[in-house]
């Protein structure tokens, strides 16, 4: 009786302990479990707990070790604001970088003349073109008080392509066969925008007789084009947009328009515009060519204008769903040439100003 007294003290004294130590003063560190447990704990890092210098410690304290305090880490709140800026930081990114090579294809038909010299004017961009020795024999129409089909400044490339482009401008006046786009898709570069001129009233057509049953504009195959495009440019990570045109007039182009009664009728076209539409999806009208110019490099150089398919037509009067063209001549085209040789009438055209671009892209 007096061994098991003593033997009920001592099991006492070892709870006691138990509870001030700590249970794991008697784990069994003797055993393989417990050589394994301690071995791949740091000595950094006790088996039992301290006390941390806060209640409560975050994910990052508590894999850091203990007896840190948690660090207070401001992170912006994603509100309206913010999110904006950055959705508005990332559009930017889509406009094609000023200074890069802009490749023309279709750049011996009036309009891609104009666009050739509309990118030279602008400045933003280095205008080139990809074409064929002798080309000056082959080409009909050139710009009035010129002597080159290109100006000076654009870059002409025999049967090649630069290597550093930035952007491509199909304007060609008549459907290409798919074939054939599908061949320029196909070319590798490594442009971020492709841009097509196609034509207006594809989605109308349906419900128009008029436009459905005219063969002349061809617009089932033009919306072909338009889907091919769409689709070898989110294949390749392509931004791209397609400009509906209406049916194209004027241009500097009365020297050398041997149908003297459709050069005055573009002539006066040009003169009598003061209004443009444009619009996102489609619309069918007229377009002119020098408005249409400037609009494809304003596209160019537009966040705005990525991965959208536009239409613009041009308006004798100014429209309050339009906008207003202020600027005359702003390519500096020469008058053309009487019947007697001397200067003729003083060209006379209208586009926007690039305040009147702001606000057509603002509306986009």
């Amino acid at each position: 009786r007096h061994i098991e007294a003593m033997a009920r003290i001592l099991s006492a004294c070892l709870v006691l302990v138990a509870f001030v130590v700590g249970c794991d003063a008697f784990a069994p560190t003797a055993s393989l479990f417990g050589r394994s447990a301690a071995s791949k704990l740091p000595k950094a890092v006790s088996s039992r707990r301290p006390v941390a210098a806060k209640a409560t410690l975050g994910l990052r304290a508590q894999i850091g070790g203990f007896g840190q305090e948690e660090m207070e880490v401001e992170v912006p709140e994603l509100n309206e604001e913010l999110m904006l800026l950055l959705a508005m930081d990332a559009q930017k990114k889509r406009a094609v970088p000023e200074g890069s090579n802009v490749v023309v294809f279709g750049a011996l038909d009036r309009l891609g003349q104009l666009v050739c010299k509309s990118i030279v004017k602008d400045g933003r961009y280095k205008a080139c073109v990809q074409t064929y020795e002798g080309y000056e024999n082959q080409t009909k129409w050139k710009i009035d008080g010129t002597d080159t089909i290109f100006p000076e400044e654009a870059k002409v490339f025999y049967n090649r392509l630069p290597s550093d482009v930035s952007a491509c401008v199909l304007c060609v006046e008549s459907a290409s066969e798919v074939d054939q786009l599908k061949g320029v898709l196909s070319m590798g570069l490594g442009i971020q925008r492709f841009l097509m001129v196609s034509k207006g009233g594809i989605d109308l057509r349906e419900d128009d007789w008029k436009l459905k049953m005219n063969p002349f504009l061809q617009l089932d195959k033009w919306n072909l084009l338009e889907e091919t495009l769409q689709q070898y440019a989110e294949n390749a990570d392509w931004d791209y947009t397609i400009i509906r045109a209406g049916e194209l007039v004027g241009g500097p182009f009365f020297n050398s328009n041997f149908m003297y009664d459709k050069a005055l009728e573009d002539r006066i076209f040009d003169g009598e515009t003061e209004g443009l539409v444009v619009k996102k999806g489609d619309q069918a009208g007229k377009t002119g060519r020098d408005a249409l110019a400037s609009f494809i490099v304003e596209c160019l150089a537009r966040p705005d204008a990525a991965n959208k398919v536009l239409s613009i037509t041009s308006h004798k009067m100014f429209r309050e769903d339009g906008v207003k063209c202020s600027v005359n001549n702003a390519l500096d085209i020469a008058p053309d040439t009487g019947k007697d040789g001397k200067e003729g009438r003083p060209r006379t055209v209208y586009t926007p100003t690039k305040e009147e671009w702001d606000s057509v892209f603002s509306s986009l």
